[in-house]
């Protein structure tokens, strides 16, 4: 075996553990040794004026390979430090592409934490 084909295997095991063959390819294809890293090194901050005071939602993956459930669970416990109220969290068992693997859970999920976020009521108007 080469080591491309290695580190897409790796890759995949990572970030597509659940998905079909087809699917995984869609997702992994666009990924280059080009691409920027960057991003992921980049400090944030995140402030309870900036952050905190809007809801929020988490969706664990719990077969995610990538971002552990433990290290996920952790990033939902310091985001809700500095919030007004806690982050609305649902587990599911996909991995790190939900939204590829498991469109439709998750769009159930989402829909879900949206509708328990934002009870009926006025209608709001931005800035207002």
């Amino acid at each position: 075996m080469n080591c491309a084909h290695e580190r897409r295997a790796a890759v995949r095991e990572a970030s597509c553990n659940d998905d079909d063959e087809t699917t995984a390819q869609a997702a992994l294809s666009p990924l280059t040794a080009d691409a920027p890293a960057g991003v992921a090194f980049e400090p944030v901050t995140v402030t309870a004026e900036r952050y905190g005071a809007i809801p929020h939602s988490n969706v664990v993956c719990t077969r995610d390979n990538a971002i552990r459930t433990r290290l996920q669970r952790l990033m939902v416990q310091e985001i809700d430090a500095l919030s007004a109220r806690p982050t609305t969290v649902v587990e599911i068992d996909p991995s790190h592409s939900p939204f590829l693997s498991r469109p439709g859970l998750l769009a159930d999920h989402v829909q879900a934490a949206h509708a328990s976020t934002h009870r009926p009521g006025p209608t709001r108007t931005a800035g207002v």
